[in-house]
Order: structure tokens, then C-alpha cells, then sequence
């Protein structure tokens, strides 16, 4: 005979109320009182049939609690079905949003300690805290504060869920147990004019295929490696994010400017035909086809693009630098030549005048925050100091004139 327990494994949710049997094909309606659920064997394996009987058991159902009579209960819900039932509302959320949900769903039907038989009402805060401790830790090292936030942020939605449609009367999740991870400090990579002349270098010509034999998958094989170094270099030259990058068009490379797209935003900003970008372009239109050419300027994926960029950083033996990471040079770059924070923003593509460049970018302008901070006040002393004679008095000490 089936259990409860084991039938429930079984069911999935197909509609509100309505629940199908994977293995007989039988629908089941369900009706909840509070905590308390009921639960009804259809005896059809039809659609439309398993509707009208569900509506009239209901009914039924209603009739009595009106009634005054006793309901026969199959106790409070499980945790496998309110994930299920929390995974049906979820339907309008982006693609990339649902996939990465789709990952916690799955660590909470693993891992979670009291297992999804558990009815949702014996759960408490330290359940909640067990599974977020094992989820937090992957081969030994911890998660990244961001992520373990994810997970924190899906449970509390999780239960209030569950309190919203009634299934608890509060939340287990307690905020002042489960506290949000503090960020961690960000370090940012930034290689030198050295460090980024030798990436591109050995990414269009990797030493160890230098001497490849076969001449034909050798050409294949560098023919994908000056892609990606021609990308990397546009990356750094321009100081443009790698999704700009990859979808900008031969049509909107002009002589003066590049006209780019914004994927955040999804509008258009223009960046300066830099002299040291100029050659690049020249050479890689006359590769396409000449002022004919037409499509992406940029044919590679961005895995690859980080592929072989991770390859070369470890063949050269520097830190294992990102395509942000060459943005941040060229921000840097153009920080440190004295350009007006509003231009650079602008050449972003950013709308806020600055503030986003010097948020995010300010610690990597020094070495470490005493260069900074020295940088700084050298600009404060000369802007001072700029055409005012400076006089000694008799006692030694110095004044402005």
C-alpha cells in the first residue's frame, strides 16, 4: 500500500488545487484549512474530468466546514510541495534569474537537513541556519559573500510565501539570527602597460604553438587566438565592457567616434576613436572586406574571449586578469592623464557625471590608498599654490603672499 509520504514524491502540480501522479497518471485535488490539508484521490487519469470532480469535491468540502463537521486531514504541507508550488508562481521572471533560482531550488531539495517530507509548519530557524551553513561551503571554501546572500534571500522569500498563502501563521526565517553576509573587500587587478603589452602578445602568438607541426590546425588555432587578442586589446584600448564589445558592428565604426550599445541600459554612447585603437581597426576592417564591411566586428563568444585570456595570464605568469580588469586599466589610464571624470563616464556610457567611475574605480587609481591619498593632496597643494609668490618671514615660517 502507499504511504503518504511516498505518494507525495509523486505528485506534481499542475494546476491550483490540482495534482498529477507521475507514475499511474491519477490526478489528486488538494484543499488546505489553515495548517491542515486535505487530500483526494480523483480516480481519472482525464484532464478535463479531474477538473469537474476537484470543483465538486470542494464544494463538497465547503458544505461541511459550514456544516460544523469534522474534514479527514492528510496534515500540514511538506517542503517538497511548497517548493513546487513556490516555483509555479515564478514564471514571469527573466530567463537568467529563473536559471540561477533554479540552482537554490535544488540545493534546498538536496540539502536541506529535516529532508522535504518535513511538514513546512515543524520547521524552525535553526533548519533554516543548518541548510544555509552547508550550502555556503563548496570543496572546503567558503562562497562569496554575494552568493551566500542569494541563498539567504531565497529562503526568507520561501517562508513568507508560505505565510502568504496561509500554510503558516509566521515565518521561521528570523533576521536577527540569520544575518546577511558582510561584503567582502573588493581587490581589483589592474595590469600594467607591460603586463598588457606581453597578454596580447602571447595571446596571438602562445609559445607553445609556436612550433605547432600540423600547419593547418596550427592556423586554425591562431587564426581563434588573434580574435580573442584583438578583443582583448579593443578592451583595453577602449575601456569598454566585454558585452559592448562583442556586439558592436562594423556600421557603427566610424572615423571619429564608435558608436556603441549599452546592454544594461539599452542605449547608445559614443567613444573617441583613440589614435591607439585607429590602427587596430584599420587593419581589421581591411580584413572584413574594407569600407564594404558589414556584422559583428568582434566573431568570438565570451567564453572564449576569457579563455584564452585566463591561458595567457597563467603562461605569463601574471595574476588571472578579467575583461573588467583591462577596463579598469584604460578608466585608470585616462584618470591618471588628467581627463575630466564626466568625459570618461560619458565615453562609459554612464548618465551620473562621474559618481559610478569614483565609487568603483577609486581604490585602484594608487597602488593602495596612501598613493591615493598622497595623489590627492599634490593636486590640492598645486591648485593652491598656482601664481601665488611665497614669501618667508623673519622667523623662518612661510606665507602666502
Amino acid at each position: 500500500m502507499t504511504t503518504k509520504t511516498s505518494l507525495w514524491k509523486n505528485l506534481n502540480l499542475v494546476a491550483s488545487g490540482l495534482y498529477r501522479n507521475e507514475t499511474t497518471g491519477e490526478y489528486y485535488a488538494v484543499k488546505y484549512h489553515g495548517r491542515a490539508r486535505s487530500l483526494e484521490n480523483l480516480e481519472t487519469t482525464d484532464r478535463k474530468i479531474a477538473e469537474r470532480k476537484a470543483r465538486a469535491w470542494k464544494e463538497k468540502l465547503a458544505r461541511a466546514v459550514a456544516a460544523g463537521q469534522q474534514i479527514k486531514q492528510d496534515g500540514g504541507m511538506r517542503m517538497g510541495e511548497l517548493l513546487t508550488r513556490y516555483v509555479a508562481t515564478r514564471g514571469t521572471i527573466s530567463k537568467s534569474t529563473a536559471c540561477s533560482e533554479a540552482g537554490r531550488v535544488k540545493k534546498m531539495r538536496t540539502l536541506f537537513p529535516l529532508g522535504m517530507d518535513a511538514k513546512v509548519s515543524n520547521v524552525r530557524v535553526g533548519d533554516i541556519g543548518s541548510w544555509l551553513s552547508l550550502v555556503s561551503v563548496v570543496d572546503g571554501k567558503l562562497l562569496r559573500a554575494g552568493t551566500r546572500n542569494l541563498f539567504r534571500a531565497f529562503a526568507r522569500m520561501l517562508f513568507e510565501f508560505a505565510v502568504a498563502e496561509k500554510i503558516i501563521e509566521t515565518s521561521p526565517f528570523d533576521e536577527r539570527i540569520l544575518k546577511k553576509a558582510r561584503r567582502d573587500q573588493i581587490t581589483r587587478l589592474i595590469p600594467s602597460r607591460v603586463e598588457f603589452d606581453a597578454l596580447i602578445f602571447e595571446m596571438r602568438l602562445p609559445r607553445g604553438q609556436r612550433s605547432y607541426r600540423d600547419e593547418t590546425a596550427r592556423r586554425l588555432l591562431l587564426a581563434r587566438n588573434k580574435a580573442a587578442a584583438d578583443c582583448a586589446f579593443f578592451l583595453g584600448g577602449a575601456g569598454v565592457g566585454q558585452a559592448e564589445a562583442l556586439a558592436l558592428r562594423w556600421e557603427d565604426v566610424g572615423t571619429d567616434e564608435i558608436k556603441m550599445l549599452r546592454k544594461k541600459t539599452n542605449s547608445f554612447f559614443r567613444v573617441p576613436m583613440f589614435a591607439w585603437l585607429r590602427p587596430l581597426l584599420d587593419r581589421m576592417r581591411s580584413e572584413a572586406g574594407g569600407k564594404a564591411a558589414t556584422g559583428l566586428v568582434f566573431c568570438l563568444t565570451r567564453a572564449d574571449l576569457s579563455f584564452f585570456l585566463q591561458r595567457a595570464c597563467r603562461r605569463c605568469g601574471l595574476p588571472n586578469f578579467t575583461p573588467r580588469n583591462l577596463r579598469a586599466m584604460r578608466i585608470k589610464r585616462l584618470w591618471e592623464a588628467g581627463v575630466d571624470v564626466k568625459e570618461i563616464a560619458k565615453w562609459q556610457g554612464h548618465k551620473d557625471g562621474g559618481v559610478l567611475i569614483l565609487s568603483t574605480y577609486t581604490e585602484v587609481f594608487g597602488s593602495n590608498s596612501n598613493d591615493y591619498s598622497l595623489s590627492q593632496l599634490r593636486k590640492a597643494e598645486t591648485a593652491h599654490f598656482a601664481g601665488v609668490v611665497v614669501k618667508e618671514d623673519v622667523g623662518g615660517s612661510a606665507s602666502a603672499g
